[in-house]
């Protein structure tokens, strides 16, 4: 028994101890997690004091950059409203004469002197005088004119000068020179004040120092940027885009040098100022960073202290804990969600840090009401101002706004704590949702876009059979005005308005594809096809031109047939035809040859006892034998000779006409000069002219050598010369002329004489045609001279044109190559003439 008791005490005891080493363990290891956690915490506040001191010192650089733009800007007002009053000056300047500018300089001086910033004013005239308010040799103004006029902004700045920065703009006299006017301004006027241990500086592109304020003693190099141990052109640079550098030295300290470029100057602004941060401000977050790591530590000693009564349930608690915080933790990250608490009574927000940097902010925060607004855009400002407002009567605010500087959306939804007057609410990231609302509503108007730009009509329905989209096309088709249709409408209201213009339906009902024939005379194709979620998509092509094209084609292949059948049926009178063709053919050339062999032989047989008749005739007209009595013989004798000569004229022509239509007419061509022909011409046609008091003249000078048959070109220039005296009443007057043309010569014959109207000029040129007028018929004549000079010029390769008016006369006009290549046709136009009515 004995033995017993002590085996169940020392079991007991072993059960204590190894109980109490796991609670000594436990206590070990929470101890070990306490001051794990508070070398952690220690650590991310550490990490914290960093980032914010590193904020602090982005936030003296910004400054300083703000404060280089600021003055740069206001440099820029001053300096484009002292080239504006250089403008209005120049304005007033113009289009005077030089004295009138001289007379009016004073004034425009005075003006442009009265800014501050402006110490003085020059007019430059162009006949060398300067009128200046300021007492400087006239070369250095001239100088300054230059420098100011050959810059691009029209504004030089020449360090090292006792007026650095000149302005200048051109003046237009009335007299068309040109002189100037110019301005020069104070760089120190220029500058503003600056408040506490901050410098201004102003230098030009280059970086040489214009002015500064307030005044300090810089000595060393002439660059701004050196004198402050900085690299002049890294700051140039800096200035070029704006910003803020560190290193820069003042009196041994550190500082930070701002700077910007002046728009529309070729200057720069710089600034200087302390690079220390806010030593209050980060006394206070070091304070508050060190009292929650002190309370940290502290809450950290009391949960060991209770830990090690309760370990297990605080580690249970613990677990879920920590659970419970990376939920939220990751909820609140994913889904980028912060905590805001405006308190309304003293108009101040507290801003979680994941609201602060929703914001753009890189800690959490108290700010007043105003600079909270400052934080969002200002076209939402009124919203949110509208939506306190609101709930201060529903206690609750929902508002959707844009942040300031961010391309961020997000939502404010908070309530009104009870029984206080604080709104405390979340503040959603919506970005990306009104990104995507953006998207979808871009991809709406491109398909939009896209569906008005069909040339098929489209129309949408959604599984209950409700409109939902449609183009333009659709509407046409059916003659639909714009305001007939709406979303949701049902299919069979769509319909009925639609059936108006339908004539018929063609297809198999419930079939996918039909074919819609309307009243207008137009045919629709349509096709619908059933969507993923029921609905139906319809499109719908105009086919009146293929319908059209069947229409004919069908029409075509009737045509076809019945024009084959009309084929078979006229071939056989084709090869009636083309027998009788052949026969007619051979009857033709029978008859040609029949008229060969009668001018043939007629040539011989009228001109045998034409020679007699005429020789006889001449013999008997110059009393050769002796007298022949009675006078009324000789008139007789006369009449005769003159009768047969002329017959015997018109069988020459018929023969040389029959030959040239036979084209058995050879032209013997030689080398010939045309003025030799048409002297020889004239002295032929002069005694007829003489007869009738016309005058016969030449101008056919210096022609060139051209290949021609002599004889045939004779026999045109004496049928076209004869039609002339035969043509032209006495008094009248004949003129031969001759050209130089640049492929041989032309030749024109012109007279003063009846005239030929302008409807009877194509029957010219015919063998045997005459124009039938009484002026005519007094006129002896066969109608074959004017023939047979067109055929003989056409052989020579050459063209023949008629010039007539009634009234006024008649020129003939005739080319011909300098070279003979190949005989030309006979045949050409109807007339076989060039025709123009004389004006």
């Amino acid at each position: 028994m004995i033995l017993k008791r002590d085996s169940r005490r020392g079991r007991t005891g072993a059960r204590k101890t190894a109980q109490s080493l796991r609670r000594g363990a436990s206590s070990r290891l929470a101890l070990m997690l306490v001051m794990g956690f508070v070398l952690a915490f220690g650590g991310v506040i550490s990490i914290k004091l960093y980032q914010d001191w590193r904020a602090a010192e982005s936030a003296v650089e910004a400054a300083q950059t703000r404060n280089a733009a600021f003055i740069a800007e206001r440099l820029s007002g001053r300096i484009a409203e002292v080239r504006s009053a250089l403008a209005m000056t120049a304005a007033q300047l113009d289009a005077l004469s030089p004295a009138g500018a001289a007379r009016n300089a004073s004034q425009a001086l005075e003006t442009l002197t009265r800014p501050a910033w402006v110490e003085g004013a020059a007019l430059l005239l162009p006949d060398g005088r300067i009128i200046s308010s300021l007492d400087l040799p006239d070369t250095v103004l001239r100088n300054a004119a230059d420098d100011a006029l050959a810059a691009g902004q029209g504004v030089a700045a020449r360090a090292g000068s006792p007026h650095p920065i000149v302005s200048a703009h051109p003046v237009r006299l009335a007299d068309g020179t040109v002189g100037a006017v110019l301005a020069f301004i104070n760089p120190n006027a220029l500058l503003p004040g600056q408040a506490g241990e901050e410098i201004a500086f102003l230098t030009d592109a280059s970086g040489r120092l214009l002015a500064l304020k307030p005044a300090a003693s810089f000595d060393g190099a002439p660059l701004a940027a050196e004198r402050v141990g900085l690299d002049p052109g890294a700051v140039a640079r800096m200035a070029e885009r704006g910003g803020a550098m560190r290193g820069a030295q003042l009196a041994g300290a550190d500082s930070v040098l701002g700077a910007a470029s002046v728009a529309g100057a070729p200057l720069h602004a710089l600034t200087l100022g302390p690079g220390a941060v806010n030593s209050t401000t980060w006394r206070q977050t070091l304070l508050f960073n060190l009292l929650l790591f002190a309370a940290t530590l502290g809450a950290s000693v009391a949960l060991f202290l209770v830990l090690r009564k309760r370990i297990g349930e605080l580690g249970v608690a613990e677990g879920m804990l920590r659970e419970s915080q990376n939920r939220l933790t990751l909820a609140m990250e994913g889904a980028r969600v912060g905590v805001w608490d405006w308190d309304l009574e003293s108009d101040s927000v507290l801003l979680t840090e994941s609201f602060a940097q929703i914001l753009g902010r890189t800690r959490a925060e108290e700010v007043s009401g105003p600079e909270f607004l400052l934080l969002i855009s200002e076209e939402d400002r009124n919203k949110v101002r509208a939506a306190l407002r609101s709930a201060a009567q529903t206690d609750e605010l929902d508002v959707m706004v844009r942040a300031a500087q961010l391309a961020v959306w997000f939502q404010m939804r908070g309530r009104i704590m009870d029984g206080t007057r604080r709104l405390v609410g979340v503040a959603i990231d919506i970005t990306e949702r009104k990104g995507a609302q953006a998207r979808v509503q871009a991809a709406e108007s491109r398909l939009r876009a896209a569906l008005e730009s069909m040339t098929e009509s489209f129309v949408l329905w959604d599984s209950r059979r409700r409109l939902m989209l449609w183009n333009r096309k659709f509407r046409e088709f059916f003659g639909l005005s714009d305001t007939a249709l709406r979303g949701n409408m049902r299919y069979e209201e769509v319909e009925a308005m639609a059936a108006k213009a339908i004539a018929r339906v063609h297809g198999e009902p419930g079939a996918d594809s039909y074919e819609l024939e309307l009243k207008d005379g137009r045919w629709l194709h349509y096709s619908d096809r059933r969507t993923n979620d029921g609905g139906i998509v319809s499109v719908g092509a105009d086919i009146t031109a293929l319908k059209t094209q069947e229409t004919a084609l069908r029409d075509n292949e009737r045509a076809l047939r019945r024009t084959v059948e009309n084929l078979k049926l006229s071939q056989a009178r084709v090869e009636e035809l083309a027998e009788a063709h052949q026969q007619e053919r051979v009857r033709a050339e029978e008859a040609n040859r029949s008229k060969s062999e009668f001018l043939a032989n007629m040539s011989h047989e009228l001109r045998t006892p034409l020679n007699a008749i005429n020789g006889f005739s001449e013999i008997m007209a110059g009393e050769m034998f002796g007298p022949l009595g009675d006078e009324r013989y000789k008139g007789y004798v006369t009449d005769i000779l003159g009768s047969g000569q002329h017959l015997l004229s018109l069988i020459n022509d018929i023969l040389d006409m029959s030959k040239i239509e036979a084209g058995k007419m050879q032209l013997q061509t030689e080398l010939i000069l045309p003025g030799d022909v048409i002297e020889q011409c004239v002295r032929i046609m002069r005694a007829r002219a003489e007869e009738k008091s016309i005058t016969l003249a030449v101008e056919a000078e210096s022609l060139p050598e051209i290949e021609a048959d002599p004889r045939a070109l004779k026999q045109v220039l004496l049928n076209l010369m004869s039609n002339a005296v035969k043509f032209t009443p006495e008094g009248g007057a004949v003129k031969v002329r001759g050209f130089d043309a640049a492929d041989g010569v032309v030749l024109q014959v012109a007279d003063t004489g009846i005239g030929i109207p302008a409807e009877h000029l194509p029957r010219l040129g015919r063998p045997f045609e005459q124009i039938e007028s009484q002026t005519a018929k007094s006129h002896q004549g066969s109608g074959l001279g004017l023939a047979l000079s067109k055929s003989l010029i056409e052989l020579h390769g050459g063209t023949l044109r008629i010039d007539s008016a009634p009234g006024k006369g008649t020129t003939v006009s005739f080319s011909l190559p300098a070279r003979l290549e190949a005989p030309a046709p006979v045949e050409s136009d109807p007339a076989g003439l060039q025709q123009a009515g004389q004006a």
